[in-house]
């Protein structure tokens, strides 16, 4: 038995075996799910998945197969004004708003209004009455009893004809029962008589040409006359008629028997059941279940597993049809590979519980697997390899990219380069030395691409350079300007350079002017030390590799030698002047020079060694007679040296007028005659040097040189 309380609104549940439902439940409504998210056959990433769809309940197209027959009891008894609640009002018209008849009227009407709506399964609606005897209402102002008619029917325009004919039932005991739609209308009495109201109530839903069929039967009390229940209800069952029966108010009770039978075995032999509704009030919420539909419930399978309830449904469940609701589930973590998911809507309608699923398929994508190699070594500027390994069974597309990143100890500016930054096994090279982090990065096109790191140590390369003089053998004091151009393989790298002159001053720092991986390093330098120097420069990179490179600058003085000439009154010119560089070595046999001189044997050399700087410059005279015989000479040299380890001048004279004179200086007066200087070292005026082995100075001005030399 159920029981509707006072406070309790409660859908029939009917007792009807469920079945396989195919886009409707068993009593024929539509119900369906979609899944609007994730797309069949797409691409996921691993982990939970998110489904999203829609289900609905009444509002696809019906399988309709249901036909209504609405029995109602208008015995004496449903006239008592005793409905303490009413039923929303006087169904009738008689004037009595709050009977159990009003609450009869009711409740049929809103099992009509559900069977009259857009999808519904109700194909056609009849109407009985009962008391002491029954009859089946004429629903139609056409011509000829109809005793049904679809619910929406309207043969006289004043709206729909089944409401009508609900709204003209009338109970009374003096007046009896019955309807008065449509004209004639019927009167059956004020008894109760369940087998009278059967029979009309079968003749009724045979009418009906839907296969199911189901009966409400209205009573407020037991039967009171008539024959058994039994001798009718073989033919219910025969026309396939599933009767609902609803004891009104608290004088009736399903299992009130008499010698007619009861509510419950009405019921009960038809495949339905019997509901008592003492609070008659409360029928109109209740009898609309008969043929009500409920979206109760949706689940997800996974791959075929356990049913996982979705709770994250708007609006929330149950739901009574028609109804659409959106929902979202998220799926346990799913691994690689395919997976099936299934999200069922689960319902209810006159007819039981049915469901309706949707599937539809995921392949989970696994994202690569990167591993980068290493860690590598390798010097700055040069191809270093690497080799990195991808790997990704599921696709769809794969891309590589290798990238580089300062880490520790590299200068700002400094840059990687790759061979392919799309092969996984290539060349990097970096214009700076330090630790560098290599980045190799895999997109498979649907998961976030995923990255591995590993580091790079590459060493400092020193730079080469060659050095350049503009000229390599200069005279004393000549500045020489020095050009040294160099090259790095690490094109980041800056330089610093100095030059060493080995000459005793101080390295200098050149100027340098570089590009990527190249520059030139210049400086200039006025030598004034005598001899070979080994000049020197160092490019050093900014991380101390260093590179040399010597050019060899030899320094001399440029040197004469003659063995006579004068001034004055006379003038002979240097004879035989030999002078160097080039180097010269020049003799003459003789030479008179009328009252000044009479030379024999004059020799004169000069010579410059060009790998040392030594130059040597000497002059010599074998025998000599001077100023008409007044002086004579034999054995006369001079010789002029300069090196590394400096200049020096010395001569020598045998004889003079028969006196040995040797090496040393000396200054002697002939009377009358000249000055004779012997062996005289001077200074030029440009700070030369001047070795003079004789010079004769006479009274009136007249000047002789014999075996003379200079440097500088």
């Amino acid at each position: 038995m159920i029981t509707v309380g006072t406070a309790l609104v409660a859908t029939v549940a009917l007792a009807i075996p469920a079945h396989a439902a195919n886009g409707n439940l068993p009593g024929g409504t539509s119900i369906g799910v979609t899944i609007t998210s994730p797309a069949n056959n797409s691409t996921v990433l691993p982990g939970p998945v998110q489904v999203t769809g829609k289900a609905n309940i009444g509002t696809g197209i019906p399988v309709v197969d249901t036909a209504l027959t609405y029995v109602i009891d208008v015995s004496g008894s449903t006239d008592i004004n005793n409905v303490a609640a009413g039923c929303g009002g006087d169904q009738n018209g008689d004037g009595k708003p709050a009977t159990v008849l009003d609450c009869e009227l009711a409740g049929a009407k809103a099992l009509h209004s559900k069977a009259n709506v857009p999808n519904t399964v109700v194909g056609n609606v009849g109407v009985a009455v009962f008391a002491s005897n029954g009859d089946s209402a004429d629903l139609s102002a056409d011509a000829g009893k109809q005793k049904v008619v679809a619910p929406g029917a309207d043969s006289n325009g004043n709206g729909a004809d089944v409401p009508e004919v609900i709204s003209s039932a009338f109970s009374g005991p003096n007046t009896g029962g019955g309807v008065t739609k449509f004209p004639p209308g019927v009167n059956v009495g004020n008894s109760t008589n369940f087998v009278a109201g059967l029979t009309a109530g079968i003749d009724a839903a045979k009418a009906a040409p839907q296969s199911r069929k189901i009966m409400v039967f209205f009573s407020d009390g037991g039967s009171t006359e008539g024959g058994s229940v039994n001798d009718v209800l073989p033919q219910a069952v025969a026309a396939g008629i599933k009767i609902f029966t609803f004891a009104v108010s608290n004088n009736a009770a399903c299992d009130a028997t008499g010698t007619q039978g009861s509510l419950r075995q009405i019921a009960n032999a038809t495949g339905g059941q019997c509901i008592e509704v003492q609070d008659a009030s409360q029928l109109p919420g209740v009898v609309p279940g008969v043929i009500a539909s409920k979206l109760t419930q949706l689940t997800l399978k996974v791959n075929n597993g356990a049913d996982i309830p979705i709770t994250s449904i708007t609006p929330g469940l149950p739901q009574d049809g028609p109804a659409s609701v959106d929902y979202t589930v998220t799926t346990p973590a799913l691994a690689a590979g395919t997976h099936e998911l299934c999200v069922t809507a689960h319902g209810t309608d006159g007819g039981g519980t049915g469901s309706v699923t949707e599937c539809t398929t995921v392949k989970v994508n696994a994202p690569p697997v990167v591993k980068p190699g290493g860690p590598y070594a390798g010097q700055e500027g040069t191809d270093v390899a690497i080799a990195g390994q991808v790997t990704d069974p599921d696709g769809p597309s794969l891309t590589t990219t290798w990238t580089a990143a300062p880490k520790s100890g590299v200068d700002a500016g400094a840059t990687c380069s790759f061979g392919n930054a799309s092969a996984q096994a290539t060349t990097v090279k970096c214009t700076d030395d330090g630790v560098w982090t290599l980045t190799l990065t895999a997109n498979d096109g649907v998961n976030p691409a995923v990255k591995a790191t590993t580091d790079l140590t590459l060493t400092n390369v020193a730079p080469k350079t060659t050095l350049s003089a503009d000229k390599t053998l200069v005279t004393r004091g000549t500045t020489v300007n020095f050009t040294a151009p160099f090259s790095d393989i690490a094109t980041n790298d800056k330089h610093t350079c100095t030059l060493d002159f080995d000459d005793g001053t101080p390295v200098v720092n050149g100027a340098v002017a570089q590009g990527a991986g190249s520059g030139t390093c210049t400086s200039s330098h006025a030598f004034t030390q005598l001899g070979a120097h080994n000049v020197l420069v160092t490019v050093t990179d900014d991380d101390g590799g260093a590179a040399t490179a010597v050019v060899k600058v030899v320094v001399y003085l440029r040197g004469e030698a003659w063995a006579l000439n004068a001034t004055g009154l006379v003038n002979v010119a240097k004879t035989p002047h030999a002078q160097c560089p080039p180097n010269e070595d020049k003799t003459v046999a003789k030479i008179d020079v009328l009252g000044l001189a009479s030379v024999n044997a004059l020799h004169a050399d000069c010579t410059l060694d060009p790998n040392t700087g030594r130059t040597v410059a000497s002059a010599r005279v074998e025998g000599a007679s001077l100023l008409g015989g007044a002086i004579k000479l034999n054995a006369v040299e001079a010789s002029c040296v300069s090196d590394a380890s400096g200049v020096v001048g010395s001569s020598k004279v045998g004889t003079l007028n028969g006196q040995p004179i040797g090496t040393g200086p000396a200054t002697i007066g002939i009377p009358g005659v000249a000055t004779v200087h012997l062996n005289e070292t001077a200074t030029g005026p440009n700070g030369q040097l001047i070795q003079n082995a004789v010079r004769v100075r006479t009274l009136l001005g007249q000047e002789i040189i014999l075996s003379a030399c200079r440097l500088g």
